[in-house]
């Protein structure tokens, strides 16, 4: 329980005010001393407490029930806010046999506080043991539940018992193990679960926080992949306990930089969290297992040889028996490995705590001007060349196109390299046509391209080309140029107009500047969330949307809204631009979708009639959902 501060020496009297422990679920609240008892054999004293009720007047307040308390136990509420208990959720119902500290070890006393405790789930408490038992046996772990579950509560419960937190400010201690995270946005959490000293080391006081850090004046430091990367060798002159990645599967390229560096930091062990550390192919999965646990799947030749390429010959469809036998018992091996050091949990486990989920695709068809802009591609030599590229050469050589005498188009490019940059065009089209507008960022192969195809498509439209020049902010944010923002005018008009909070996701920012310009001509309130946003301005955002009456809709970037943020508020999600891994989409929905949430809510998904791009969207949406 919340012992007395160390400042406190006046002695308790009958009278006095006080901040108690509810007996029932171990929360601080007001009361007051009625009497005081001592007992002359283990020289303690209790005082009798009578909880104060602000919802009663005080002739009721005086029929309450006494409460035998400990005076230790007791705090003066005149003191700083810093002395009260961490966490405190006064709307929460708790069970009593739960206000009571989660041993983890008895050796060593480490123990998560009853203060956290009481507000955990069995499946929590079961991360926290599994995160500490490879913490005490010196190997990395990764915690792979789903968004939603609370992987960031686990952790923090997990820090307060390895840093032997109590739920008080009498936490604070002097040479406590030092941690690292790579999460800027948890320092929420952290300020709310209990009383840690952290810092978060980025921007231009980073080299001022590394050397508090290394004077051991911090507990926990937060910071993110690029900035350790930039600093990977101050970071290394830095005793680090553990390693803590939020998205881990952000380390899934062997080969880039970000992997390279969070292999060379030094540290005793490495903890990842991830719910999606399988997005693309195995090697991910093994390149997120190698940088917790190095060697744990052998070499990356070892792991396809064994484990990768059977399953994925498995797959197949011309699979034979053999190699589907061969590779399900490849999958069975591979869970079996990994499940020493790798913990995964679905929202199954709290199915019934969830809200309702009513998930919708919205086919939009593409306007008159899409259209013709639509067949100007199609009709292109080069995309001419990739639809026939397949049929037999002309010159009947027995070949395919593509790999006798046409190998390139025009210019000498080669066909394969033309159908991400033709399709990456045609999807822009299918959002919004003004996106062929060039602008900074734009590729010189696709604006090489672009400007092509828009000389010709233009010339048969000079009003648009003209508006554009003249009235350039109307032109971006008028519906009648795009097919999916004519159906997000209609659902953003009724949703809005029912006051309900809507989420709206694009992956591109161009186009996130095109629903920006929209939202500005509507005059609707509205606030924006994307990569370029700083990190107490994210925190402002989220906060600010999820309590305000007045912002209703939020445009968010896809890539930047599925990181560690908490959209409890909202109830409507539009993917206006979904993106080609799914798993990033999930995530951003995830966002919203949380435990306890009374709310039914819906999930739009806007798409084209593009038969190349729906094709993608069937064939990855449904092995993932």
């Amino acid at each position: 329980m919340a012992s007395t501060s160390v400042v406190e020496k006046a002695p308790w009297r009958e009278g006095d005010c006080c901040l108690a422990p509810n007996t029932t679920d171990g929360t601080l609240r007001e009361g007051t001393i009625q009497r005081l008892t001592s007992n002359s054999q283990n020289n303690e004293t209790t005082a009798w407490v009578i909880f104060t009720n602000h919802s009663k007047d005080a002739e009721e307040e005086e029929e309450e029930k006494e409460e035998a308390i400990l005076v230790t136990n007791l705090l003066r509420p005149a003191l700083n806010d810093f002395t009260r208990e961490k966490p405190v959720f006064p709307n929460i119902v708790t069970d009593r046999r739960l206000c009571v500290p989660l041993e983890l070890s008895d050796h060593d006393g480490d123990r998560v506080p009853y203060t956290i405790n009481r507000y955990l789930r069995d499946y929590q408490r079961e991360g926290i043991r599994f995160i500490y038992n490879s913490y005490i046996c010196s190997r990395g772990c990764i915690l792979g539940d789903d968004m939603g579950l609370g992987k960031t509560v686990q952790v923090i419960g997990f820090l307060a018992a390895v840093l032997h937190k109590t739920g008080t400010w009498e936490d604070i201690k002097k040479n406590r193990p030092q941690f690292l995270q790579s999460q800027m946005y948890c320092t929420h959490e952290l300020d709310t679960w209990g009383h840690f000293q952290c810092v978060v080391v980025h921007g231009l006081r980073k080299e001022e926080e590394l050397a508090r850090i290394k004077k051991g004046r911090i507990e926990i430091a937060l910071t993110t992949y690029e900035t350790l990367r930039l600093c990977l060798d101050q970071f290394n002159n830095i005793h680090w306990s553990a390693v803590i990645v939020d998205e881990a599967h952000k380390i899934k390229n062997p080969n880039s930089q970000i992997t390279q560096a969070m292999k060379e930091l030094r540290c005793k062990i490495r903890i990842g969290l991830t719910g999606t550390i399988l997005q693309n192919n195995l090697e991910e999965l093994w390149c997120v297992m190698d940088w917790a646990i190095p060697g744990c799947l052998g070499s990356l030749g070892h792991f396809k040889t064994k484990f990768s390429d059977p399953i994925e010959h498995g797959q197949r469809h011309c699979a034979t028996k053999r190699a589907l036998a061969v590779g399900r018992k490849a999958v069975r091996d591979l869970a079996k490995k990994v499940s020493y050091w790798f913990l995964r949990r679905t929202k199954a486990l709290i199915k019934e705590q969830l809200p309702k989920k009513d998930d919708r695709v919205v086919f939009c068809s593409l306007t008159d001007f899409q259209q013709t802009v639509y067949q100007a591609v199609l009709d292109t030599e080069d995309v001419t060349l990739l639809l026939r590229s397949s049929e037999k050469c002309d010159c009947r050589s027995g070949k395919t196109r593509r790999r006798c005498c046409y190998k390139t188009n025009s210019e000498g490019v080669e066909i394969k390299a033309l159908y991400f940059s033709y399709l990456a065009i045609l999807r822009k089209v299918a959002n919004h046509v003004a996106l062929l507008q060039s602008t900074t960022g734009t590729s010189k192969k696709q604006e090489k391209y672009v400007s092509a195809i828009c000389q010709k498509v233009f010339q048969k439209f000079p009003d648009f080309v003209q508006r554009c020049k003249d009235e350039a902010f109307e032109a971006l944010s008028d519906p009648m140029y795009s097919g999916k923002m004519k159906v997000l005018q209609k659902l953003l008009k009724y949703y809005l107009k029912k006051r309900d909070k809507v989420l709206l996701f694009s992956l591109s920012t161009k186009l996130l500047d095109v629903l920006e310009s929209y939202c500005m001509a509507e005059g609707l309130d509205y606030s924006r969330l994307d990569g370029t946003t700083k990190s107490k301005e994210r925190v402002q955002i989220v906060k600010e949307f999820n309590t305000s009456s007045h912002i209703n809709l939020c445009l968010v970037s896809t890539m930047a809204g599925g990181l560690g943020l908490n959209f409890v508020g909202a109830n409507v999600v539009v993917l206006f631009d979904p993106t080609w891994n799914p798993a990033n989409d999930l995530q951003a929905i995830d966002s919203m979708f949380f435990i306890n949430c009374l709310t039914t809510y819906m999930h739009f998904l806007l798409c084209f009639a593009a038969i190349a791009v729906f094709s993608c969207w069937e064939g990855d949406r449904p092995s993932v959902f």
